[in-house]
């Protein structure tokens, strides 16, 4: 059993959290606003009938962490953005296209280590496959669909990321401390720090300024023994991305489909980079008999092949899911089904704050010699 603070287990006090939780919904819907109060009529002409349906709801509550989130309530797509982010117009815009990416079939991962642990010369094995699903190949398949929407950003709305990462990594730089994305504490192995500070240089170069692609560097180079590795495996990374700039209303169904089937293509790439010393197995987008979260029509399954392994045991995790199986005209597949669509803003603010949100909900159970664990955070649900 794995388990996580953001629930009781007891089912004693599951039911008394549930009950003294009070349902805000309605008091929830008095708070939204139409995308109509932040872009012009010639703006939302350009992101279509979706956004005659987004509403916007600001939640002062969130941490500094975290500038934005979204989720599906009650029918209704939102943009739930954080009042004192430095650019509330480009975060409503990011999460709209967040929502118009899962409209249009983004699919959820479902990942399996096919065997009962990593390979023994495989950094992976110094930390958990679960915690890495969730925290580090979250933020990697964040950053590969931003980078088909950002550059339409840019163009069309001339706003960008950089308002809110160039605040984050600052307030890194300050604290002289980069998270690891849970794999491992401060002074954890440096096989393990050397993947998660590639993966922030990555992010610096695909969604910072200049000036702080500099910054961050130089950070780099001062704190790590090992920076030179650190730094070129990050520029790697980040090549494996291959940013667009499209607007998706525009594509036909098969063009969209070759955007989705990109974007798996740069994360088997960027996972082959990280030298897990495993075979990844990406396999193809089905639809899914129950749409996740009023979101999520569509998942594929990624398994982690051991290769030295034969053994049939499986680890199932993901940073969201829900048990669903796939459509019935296409074969059978495993049950768990964990949405990568999650957000990584999430996951940095958990980490950051160790502050978990009411909306999260984590469970795990034991299925013989499987172990299958779902996470949802609040940014999806």
């Amino acid at each position: 059993m794995v388990r996580c603070s953001c629930i009781p287990w007891s089912s004693k006090k599951q039911a008394e959290k549930i009950e003294d939780v009070p349902d805000k919904s309605a008091g929830d819907q008095a708070n939204w606003q139409p995308l109509s109060d932040y872009l012009s009529t010639s703006e939302l002409q350009i992101l279509g009938q979706l956004a005659s349906r987004v509403r916007v709801m600001l939640d002062p509550s969130m941490p500094a962490t975290l500038h934005g989130t979204s989720r599906v309530q009650e029918g209704v797509p939102l943009a739930i953005v954080n009042p004192n982010a430095p650019d509330k117009r480009y975060v409503i815009l990011h999460e709209l296209m967040h929502h118009q990416l899962d409209e249009l079939g983004c699919p959820s991962l479902c990942c399996t280590l096919q065997g009962r642990e990593p390979p023994a010369d495989s950094w992976l094995r110094r930390t958990q496959f679960q915690i890495f699903v969730r925290g580090l190949l979250v933020q990697l398949w964040e950053l590969i669909q931003h980078s088909r929407f950002n550059s339409m950003i840019d163009r069309v709305f001339r706003c960008g990321p950089e308002s809110a990462r160039d605040g984050e990594y600052r307030g890194y730089m300050n604290r002289n401390l980069l998270p690891t994305y849970g794999m491992c504490r401060s002074d954890g192995h440096v096989s393990i720090k050397k993947v998660a500070v590639a993966a922030h240089v990555a992010t610096v170069f695909l969604e910072c300024s200049q000036e702080m692609r500099r910054e961050f560097l130089e950070f780099v180079k001062s704190k790590y023994l090992d920076w030179e590795e650190m730094i070129q495996l990050g520029k790697h990374i980040c090549s494996c991305i291959h940013p667009c700039d499209v607007e998706f209303l525009k594509l036909s169904s098969k063009e969209l489909n070759t955007i989705m089937y990109s974007m798996l293509n740069d994360l088997k790439n960027v996972l082959d980079s990280l030298d897990l010393r495993m075979t990844i197995d990406m396999g193809k987008i089905r639809p899914l008999k129950v749409k996740f979260n009023q979101r999520c029509s569509t998942a594929v399954n990624i398994d982690f092949l051991n290769p030295s392994k034969t053994s049939s045991s499986m680890v199932s995790a993901g940073g969201f899911g829900g048990r669903f199986g796939f459509d019935a005209r296409h074969k059978k597949e495993d049950e768990g089904v964990a949405n990568s669509s999650s957000r990584e803003r999430a996951i940095r603010a958990s980490f950051a704050t160790e502050k978990r949100s009411k909306n999260s909900v984590c469970c795990a159970e034991t299925m013989g010699r499987s172990q299958q664990v779902i996470l949802r955070c609040a940014c999806c649900s």
